[in-house]
């Protein structure tokens, strides 16, 4: 397991160890990054164990913007950058429709995802949370969140669980965003 009660310390310019898969549990009003050894034959790199715990699927914080682009191609769309970062949207389904997923990218490192729709996307699960779950699926994954407000679209509210790297967009209760993000980027 990763952490005491601390979020994670994900050491910037280092890859996640593809073959590594955690799963955040609650402990209180903590999380920690559990991590199966699976098969490896030695100990992995300590710095790196909470990525294994920010994947989106296949998919996670930390790996390559080459990695993410030989995974789901070129992007659909382009956002204008941001803070050095470039926000890249990939529509799963249909062109221009839920779900999509957006990856932002800074330095050629994938920094932040988050998959949006009201259904749930195939292959696209974090920590065992897909669109279009329940609350009481959410509550009973994560226990009650941290902080609840308003995401900025209508009804829906944004539940956080601060300083944990994720959040959930929830609305008629079900959950209809999952963003996880590197916490040691600003």
């Amino acid at each position: 397991m990763n952490g005491q009660g601390a979020p994670p310390r994900l050491q910037q310019g280092k890859a996640p160890d593809p073959e590594l898969r955690g799963q955040w549990l609650r402990e209180g009003q903590t999380f920690v990054c559990k991590v199966e050894a699976g098969k490896r034959v030695g100990a992995p790199d300590v710095d790196l164990l909470s990525f294994a715990c920010q994947r989106m699927g296949a998919l996670g914080v930390g790996i390559s913007e080459a990695s993410l682009k030989a995974a789901l191609g070129e992007p659909h769309r382009e956002l204008p950058p941001a803070n050095n970062a470039t926000n890249y949207v990939y529509f799963l389904g249909k062109a221009d429709q839920f779900p999509y997923l957006a990856a932002t990218v800074k330095a050629n490192r994938v920094i932040a995802l988050q998959i949006s729709g009201p259904a749930p996307a195939p292959g696209y699960s974090f920590n065992q949370i897909n669109l279009g779950d329940s609350t009481e699926k959410l509550m009973a994954q994560f226990g009650g969140p941290f902080h609840v407000g308003p995401s900025g679209l209508e009804t829906t509210e944004l539940w956080t669980y601060h300083p944990w790297p994720f959040s959930f967009e929830v609305r008629e209760d079900r959950v209809t965003s999952i963003r996880i993000s590197d916490p040691t980027v600003q």
